[in-house]
């Protein structure tokens, strides 16, 4: 494997060599065609280097993004081959643990990858709200109209739950109806509440597949750490209790859990 610096120093010499060798018969010429050769290569090598790099830059801001980089368009022995042969492989690891936190029918986190989103958010003791979220007169829908169309339904409630939130919180799907919303170190109730009342609000509105105008609505059970729970089971735990309340009641609602 030529390392990076042979990949500079090789053409070099072999530059300055060529240059040694016209002094012998011009001085001047021999000095003008190794300054042009020397820099040129190290132009050229540079250019080069430098797309490379770029590309290994994209690729590691899209990771961190969470997004799977696109392949390199090439292929290096050295070390910054290494290090793309690198990168390349924490993308392939980061799509395999993205897909297993990942619904495949919504794209929203999935319970694995919300509760490791919470787990961490308890480590670092960052305050959150927690919406546990079941869907009213959804299950008429598959009933009436058959799964597929109760599949779309659901991909456009994810989409609504996702326009009501900031980049940094999370909505997740946990199965069938339910979701999870997970809002980011809101202390303060009101603030939650003003989330809430905009989720319901957008709930309550039909949604329209083709000709078909479905009615849903929504329960929602809040929980706030880290006055609800001391850890992640236990507030998801008390949230689900509460949205059950909110069913008893007479659903298409929310309460908080204190």
């Amino acid at each position: 494997m030529r390392t990076f610096s042979q990949r500079y120093i090789v053409p070099t010499a072999a530059t300055l060599a060529v240059g040694a060798a016209l002094s012998l018969v011009n001085v001047y010429l021999g000095i003008i065609v190794t300054l042009i050769g020397v820099l040129g290569f190290i132009a050229l090598l540079a250019r080069q280097d430098t797309a490379c790099l770029n590309q290994i830059r994209i690729a590691v801001e899209k990771l961190e993004s969470g997004t799977v980089p696109e392949a390199f368009t090439f292929k290096r022995v050295d070390e910054i081959g290494n290090l793309a042969a690198a990168v390349a492989r924490l993308g392939k690891t980061d799509k395999a643990a993205q897909q297993a936190n990942t619904d495949p029918l919504t794209g929203l986190a999935n319970r694995r990858g919300v509760l490791q989103k919470m787990d961490a958010a308890f480590k670092r003791q960052q305050p959150l709200a927690l919406l546990y979220i079941d869907l009213d007169k959804f299950k008429p829908v598959n009933d009436t109209y058959g799964h597929e169309a109760g599949d779309a339904v659901l991909r456009k409630v994810a989409e609504l739950f996702t326009s009501c939130v900031r980049d940094e919180d999370t909505v997740a799907r946990l199965g069938g109806d339910e979701f999870i919303i997970v809002l980011y170190g809101l202390t303060e109730k009101n603030m939650v509440e003003e989330r809430v009342k905009k989720i319901m609000e957008l709930i309550n509105e039909p949604i329209w597949l083709n000709d078909l105008r479905i009615k849903l609505g929504a329960s929602i059970g809040i929980t706030m750490a880290p006055t609800d729970g001391a850890t992640v089971e236990a507030l998801l735990q008390a949230a689900d209790e509460t949205m059950y309340a909110v069913k008893k009641a007479g659903r298409n609602n929310y309460r908080f859990y204190s």
